[in-house]
């Protein structure tokens, strides 16, 4: 039996385009620092990574020089595939949903984090105060996300660093849902393996046609505060729905051309070689 968690977020009425694609991007960055896929946090990482940039004819080791190569095309790599999501979120339609796996090969991944987005969210120049800023939602997203029992103890074992691979699902009814194929390849998908850790984050709303109408949805405070607390393992049959990555005729599955590396720190002389890129 696969372990499985499903986390009711219901925060879909609340979202605008531009604060889905945002949250999506801050969960992958979280999820790759937090499963100790990148040893640091993704802006310590972009930091340093530039800051090594900026440094010409600079003399280092080769434990130094052979970590840079790794750091900055984990990071390149990751930086293209939150490019990719925030093009294909910000589409006439939004993807279904988008899958995080981590693991050797999607056929063997250890575990993978399903992402259900809403079915519409507000347009981006809606100005109704009802809907609650980025900031806001990304903080109570993530605190709860932290403070989840649940999820922790998915987090308690850890998980050695492997490729990261980003999957997403779309309507292929109308010819505006064709994805960039440049940056996602259409796949018939994969069987998750039974060992595989599943983690659901369902952004839908309760309410979904309120979604369209900037007049009568919900007040975030309102929504935010009675569904976040209720983070729960569901084991019904709900769990089957989510044990394959499968295309079909109505829906299609996309997988990014690019796959994040993950690596751990190098430590030389019991520092990490890091201390000298920020140093120079």
């Amino acid at each position: 039996m696969k372990d499985f968690i499903k986390i009711d977020l219901n925060i879909g009425d609340q979202l605008t385009s531009i604060s889905c694609g945002h949250i999506v991007v801050e969960i992958i960055k979280f999820l790759a620092y937090q499963r100790l896929q990148i040893p640091y946090t993704y802006q310590w990482l972009k930091q340093i990574v530039t800051k090594r940039k900026a440094c010409e004819n600079v003399k280092e080791s080769y434990q130094s020089e052979r970590h840079f190569r790794v750091a900055s095309t984990a990071l390149d790599n990751l930086d293209f595939i939150i490019k990719s999501l925030l093009k294909e979120i910000d589409c006439a339609t939004l993807p279904e949903e988008i899958c995080i796996a981590l693991g050797a090969t999607p056929i063997t991944c250890k575990e993978i984090y399903r992402l259900l987005l809403p079915t519409v969210c507000h347009k981006p120049q809606c100005h109704s105060i009802h809907i609650a800023n980025d900031q806001k939602i990304q903080r109570n997203v993530f605190k709860n996300l932290v403070t989840s029992e649940e999820l922790s103890k998915v987090f308690f074992n850890s998980l050695p660093p492997t490729n990261m691979y980003v999957f997403l699902k779309k309507n292929p009814v109308c010819n505006t849902d064709i994805v960039c194929h440049d940056s996602f390849v259409l796949v018939n998908g994969y069987k998750i393996p039974r060992s595989c850790k599943i983690v659901v984050l369902d952004f839908k709303a309760e309410t979904p046609e309120n979604v369209a109408c900037c007049n009568k949805f919900q007040v975030f405070g309102d929504v935010i505060s009675k569904n976040l607390d209720n983070l729960n393992i569901n084991s019904d049959d709900t769990e089957q729905d989510f044990n394959e990555i499968e295309s079909t005729e109505s829906t299609k599955w996309f997988q990014s051309t690019y796959v994040m590396k993950g690596f751990k720190d190098c430590i030389v002389n019991g520092n990490s070689v890091t201390n000298t890129w920020v140093e120079s």
